[in-house]
C-alpha cells in the first residue's frame, strides 16, 4: 500500500468526488430554437429609403388635453395632462446616397397630419414637423437644403415633430403617414 501526504489524499478525494459527480449526472441535451431577423438597406444613386418610422413611445393622456414634442436627437418634452410612459420613442430616419458636395432639397408635403385609431376612428393630429441631420442638428431653411458632407455620398436625416394629445385620448395605437421628397442638384 502507499502511504500519501494528507494533501495529496485530498487532492485525490476531491477529484474523485469530481469524477464520481459527472458520472452519476450523464449531461442531456436541450432542444433550443432561436431566430433573427436578417435585414439591410439598399441604395442606388441619387435615392433614398426609409430607415425607422417616427415613434413618439407610450404617452398617458388625461383629462387634460397636451402636446408631445421630439426634437431632432429624439428627446421628448410633454405640456398638458400628457405624460411621457416609456417604450422606444425614435425619429423617422432615412438613408439616401448622392455624391460628396452635391445639394439636395428635402422636403415635406404638409405640416399637418392626422393619425388614426387602429380599429376605432378616433384621431390625433401630428404637425410642426422638423428635418434633421446625422449627426442630430436641426435645419432651418424651408425648403431644407442640405449638403451631402460623407465622402462615400451616403447621408441620413431624421423627421421629428409634434404630436397633439386631446383631453380623455382613448387607448390605442394610432397610425398615419406624411410624404417626404428629395430633389437633387
Amino acid at each position: 500500500m502507499i502511504d500519501f501526504p494528507v494533501s495529496a489524499r485530498r487532492a485525490l478525494a476531491a477529484l474523485c468526488a469530481v469524477l464520481a459527480a459527472m458520472i452519476a449526472a450523464p449531461a442531456s441535451a436541450q432542444d433550443a430554437a432561436g431566430s433573427s431577423d436578417a435585414r439591410t438597406l439598399v441604395l442606388t444613386p441619387l435615392s433614398f429609403v426609409k430607415d425607422t418610422d417616427l415613434d413618439f413611445g407610450q404617452v398617458v393622456a388625461s383629462d387634460t388635453a397636451g402636446t408631445v414634442t421630439m426634437d431632432t436627437a429624439g428627446n421628448l418634452s410633454v405640456t398638458g395632462g400628457v405624460t411621457a410612459a416609456g417604450g422606444n420613442p425614435i425619429p423617422a430616419r432615412f438613408w439616401g446616397y448622392g455624391t460628396f458636395n452635391q445639394t439636395l432639397l428635402i422636403n415635406v408635403d404638409r405640416n399637418n397630419y392626422i393619425l388614426t385609431r387602429e380599429g376605432g376612428t378616433e384621431t390625433m393630429r401630428l404637425d410642426r414637423l422638423s428635418i434633421g441631420s446625422v449627426p442630430p442638428i436641426r435645419i432651418r431653411t424651408r425648403p431644407t437644403r442640405f449638403r451631402i458632407a460623407n465622402p462615400d455620398g451616403f447621408f441620413a436625416f431624421t423627421i421629428v415633430g409634434r404630436l397633439r394629445v386631446g383631453a380623455n385620448q382613448p387607448t390605442g395605437v394610432y397610425r398615419g403617414e406624411f410624404v417626404v421628397s428629395l430633389e437633387y442638384e
